[in-house]
Order: structure tokens, then C-alpha cells, then sequence
């Protein structure tokens, strides 16, 4: 049997009967008990999905002050930041540095 391609990362999941699948989505594919996350690619192989470029987007990755890499993206005329910063106040230094670089 070929493994069949899905687009999301696999998982285990067994049921109150016993049974056990390696699920993606809603894709459910029965495999034996004692199957282990690395043998499940015999059942399932995991192919990572292309993002399709959206004009007028952009992205660019900004190193923080303590060394952590966060990604600054431009979408429909907004600006977001990965940081735990942005996730609080909605603003942060990353995006102004990049808005500043690009005027």
C-alpha cells in the first residue's frame, strides 16, 4: 500500500474500542496498535502546502533584542508582527523599523 499525501502535519489518535488511525484533517487512516509518530509516514506523508503570493503582500523578518527572529508582514495595507508585543498593544518597534526602512 502507498502512503497517502496529506497537507497537514499527521497525529495518533486511538479510539475507546481500541482502534488506532493516524488522522490529518479529516482524513482517518486505520493503523496498527503499536505504530509509532515516526512509522506513521508507512500510512501517511506529510507534503507541506505552497502559499500562493497575494499581490501587495509582503514579509520580512526582523531580528529582536534579544536575538529572537520575528516576521513582519504587510497585508491589504496593514502591518502585523509575530512578537508578543504586537499580540498586546497591536503596535511595536519591529514594524515601525520596517516602515521606516521602506520610506
Amino acid at each position: 500500500m502507498n502512503p497517502i499525501e496529506v497537507d497537514m502535519e499527521p497525529a495518533l489518535f486511538t479510539s475507546h474500542t481500541g482502534i488506532r488511525y493516524g488522522i490529518a484533517g479529516s482524513i482517518w487512516v486505520e493503523v496498527p496498535a503499536d505504530i509509532t509518530l515516526d512509522g506513521l509516514s508507512e500510512y501517511m506523508v506529510y507534503t507541506r502546502r505552497e502559499a500562493a503570493p497575494v499581490a501587495g503582500e509582503n514579509s520580512w523578518s526582523v531580528t529582536g533584542s534579544k536575538g529572537n527572529i520575528y516576521a513582519v508582514k504587510l497585508s491589504k495595507g496593514s502591518y502585523s508582527c509575530s512578537c508578543p508585543g504586537f499580540g498586546f498593544r497591536r503596535k511595536c518597534r519591529h514594524i515601525t523599523e520596517i516602515k521606516n526602512e521602506n520610506q
